[in-house]
């Protein structure tokens, strides 16, 4: 490997540093469209020299254009006069920043306005008041009265502040917001004198140092992850199409270690497709340019880069062959110019100009401009692609981390997994400088790399190296990546038992107590329902957490007794939720893994059947995820098959029955059955129980519409 030389780095001390990667929280919450202080890509080489005594300088300028731009005469003088004198400077006096960066200083402003209404203070002044000796009590008290919010905008509760990291961020976004008040940098004393404030805060609050685990999602992870994202139906994605993406994206993401932002605003005309010929006398080959042309907009917009990526036709694994699903795109939404490239088996039969070393597949002009990650939207008849409404990021991490649990990772996969892999797989190649390391990674110089990419888990068998012996990198490797302590039997979700737990929690009761005192339907009964929905959600959330940390150390302490009593390990319960795969699912797994044949025709052959199956699936609509879950201890032992005579549950029973043709029910018979399943006292009973007159009144009310001669007039129509 090649030894690199040190460079020198700026300081991250600096007033001046504000980097999304500064910490956990903003790897995700800045490095989507995020400013970057420390990152300044302008330097004094990169200006060119327009002086016409030049002689280098001429060749990259038009003189004609030049002399008609100093020389035209499309304005009066008049115009450029009155321009002058109307000239806003206000415009020009702050730093440029994404729409993501602009939400979090408008959000700390909106907080500095609240705290100094708290204080009967005018924010203006209290911002112009920090640059005197006395600002730190104002400051420290500010981001005290911050952490101790419980309560956000609508009322809401707040996720609150739970890392010391995340505390420093804060500070930084606080000094661009005062920055952009008053036009002026704050105090580098006070800046040092704040650090020691944070720490302080941080041990007051309880916040954790402990920062976001950095590790590497290898290429044998890859693997297992999308194999899952193809096989799982513990997710649904609503549309085959975005189960097919969602492999697409991370097989984009992986090559390039780029921000995933990046890859989800790629366009259509973002891609290149060449036939290109073998120089080494092989095969043709598919060769994908894929250009992001989006990064981080601090300073304005950055120059766009190319990713090459060769397509390997004796790849052990289609599962990893980015070519087969954005093909299996491509030719889905018949996106090629040329009309007759309408099936994968035409493209074995293409050859390239024998004067020429390569043939461009172009694509349709009028799909430059579509994204290509786009998100399914509701139709009359079920999911369609959207035109317009691209996959956000959340979207896609929230598919990944689902999909890292049901494959039973024991750490929350992210799409910076891949991004982290990347960095460190370059930074040990020696096909790869340094200059070329960072130019990939979008980083001004080697800090970011050093500082947010490089694995806090050594990989390196150190011991081995010091005793000159060779090292088990291979093992090295798998302990330090996400799938280090992977786990089929790692729970997913929670048990029955847990469920009712979590309904018999206190405050749970209570809410429930105070929903059934006020009417349904009426302002106090939404916000009401709305938290405890919220609040059996949180709850859920922790316990599955806690189950899912404590889980490792209880297995394996189980596993260790039963192999010393002899009994070997337990066998695993069949999962009764899990829904079978469909057909077209069963086909589209089949068609990824067949495995590697001996003729160049097999592999063709191989790869188009897999690209079929992936058009084939595009249009399959799986629809909403559905639990299955097995009815709960309580649920069992409340279960009415029979309800009592003229009890509610009876009475409501029967009005699902007709006695002749023209008589009609007066509720639905599926609601009714769902309510006879739990218990007497369940919130949802009342609801249920429901008759179409209500359900029509209750839809009418919100607005301004109550049960009159309008709902009879919709009854009747429906009777």
């Amino acid at each position: 490997m090649t030894r690199r030389a040190n460079s020198s780095a700026p300081s991250y001390d600096s007033d001046a540093s504000y980097s999304p990667e500064d910490d956990d929280v903003e790897d995700e919450l800045f490095d989507r469209n995020g400013s970057d202080h420390s990152e300044s890509e302008t330097e004094a080489t990169d200006v060119e020299d327009l002086s016409l005594d030049d002689e280098d300088g001429c060749d990259d300028i038009d003189v004609d254009d030049q002399v008609q731009f100093f020389g035209g005469n499309i304005h009066p003088p008049e115009y450029y006069r009155h321009a002058v004198e109307s000239f806003n400077e206000s415009a020009y006096e702050t730093q440029d920043y994404s729409d993501g960066s602009l939400l979090l200083l408008d959000a700390c402003e909106e907080q500095w306005r609240q705290y100094c209404k708290m204080l009967e203070r005018d924010p203006q002044s209290c911002f112009e008041s920090l640059s005197q000796s006395n600002a730190l009590p104002l400051l420290y008290n500010f981001f005290d009265w911050s952490l101790n919010q419980k309560i956000g905008k609508d009322g809401r509760k707040r996720r609150g502040t739970r890392k010391s990291s995340s505390l420093g961020t804060y500070w930084k976004v606080f000094r661009l917001v005062h920055e952009r008040a008053t036009g002026n940098k704050l105090d580098p004393k006070l800046n040092r004198r704040m650090h020691k404030v944070l720490r302080d805060l941080a041990k007051k609050h309880g916040l954790s140092n402990e920062k976001r685990v950095n590790r590497c999602m290898t290429i044998e992870d890859l693997k297992k992850q999308i194999e899952t994202t193809i096989s799982t139906t513990e997710k649904s994605f609503k549309l085959g199409e975005l189960r097919i993406l969602a492999v697409l994206f991370l097989l984009l993401l992986a090559p390039a270690g780029a921000r995933p932002t990046s890859i989800l605003r790629m366009r259509f005309g973002d891609i290149r497709l060449v036939l290109a010929r073998d120089p080494e006398g092989g095969p043709h080959n598919i060769l994908i340019r894929f250009t992001l042309a989006f990064t981080k907009t601090y300073l304005g917009v950055k120059d766009a880069k190319t990713y090459p990526i060769p397509e390997n036709l004796y790849d052990p694994s289609l599962l990893l062959s980015p070519h087969v699903f954005l093909l299996g795109i491509l030719f889905r939404h018949r996106a090629f110019r040329a009309t007759s490239l309408a099936s994968p088996a035409q493209l074995a039969n293409l050859d390239i100009h024998p004067q020429e070393r390569e043939l461009p597949l172009p694509l349709r002009d009028e799909l430059k401009e579509t994204h290509i990650f786009r998100r399914a939207v509701k139709n009359l008849t079920g999911f369609e692609l959207s035109q317009d409404k691209p996959i956000s990021y959340q979207m896609v991490a929230q598919w990944i981390r689902k999909v890292g649990e049901v494959l039973g990772l024991e750490y929350p996969t992210i799409p910076y997994n891949l991004r982290y892999n990347a960095a460190n797989e370059f930074d040990r190649s020696a096909d790869i400088s340094e200059a070329l390391r960072n130019l990939a990674m979008g980083h001004a110089n080697s800090t970011p790399f050093q500082r947010h990419y490089l694995g806090r888990e050594i990989g390196a068998d150190t011991w081995a190296i010091l005793r000159r012996q060779k090292p088990q990198q291979a093992l090295i490797m798998q302990a330090c990546s996400v799938g280090h302590s992977i786990s089929k039997r790692r729970p997913t979700d929670l048990t029955p038992e847990q469920l009712v737990s979590v309904n018999n929690d206190a405050l749970i009761k209570r809410l429930e107590r105070d929903l059934r005192r006020h009417r349904q339907g009426s302002k106090k009964y939404m916000e009401l329902r709305r938290e405890l929905r919220n609040e059996k959600q949180r709850l859920k959330r922790q316990l599955k957490q806690k189950v899912r940390d404590e889980w490792t150390a209880e297995q394996a302490v189980d596993d260790i007794e039963r192999q010393l009593r002899g009994v070997g390990f337990a066998k695993g319960a069949a999962n009764a939720t899990v829904s079978p795969q469909r057909p077209a699912q069963k086909r589209l797994m089949e068609a990824l893994t067949v495995p590697l044949g001996n003729t160049l025709e097999g592999q063709y052959q191989r790869r188009d059947n897999a690209i079929s199956a992936i058009m084939a699936y595009c249009v399959v609509e799986e629809g909403q995820t559905i639990q299955r879950h097995t009815p709960s201890v309580e649920s069992r032992s409340t279960f009415i098959s029979e309800p009592p005579v003229r009890s509610p549950q009876h009475m409501a029973l029967m009005s699902v029955f007709v006695k002749n043709e023209k008589e009609r029910p007066r509720r639905c018979f599926i609601c009714v059955g769902k309510a006879l399943t739990l218990a007497p006292d369940d919130v949802a009973v009342e609801g249920l129980f429901m008759g179409f007159i209500c359900v029509i009144s209750s839809m009418l009310k919100p607005m301004g519409l109550y049960f009159d001669s309008v709902a009879l007039l919709l009854f009747n129509l429906f009777d």
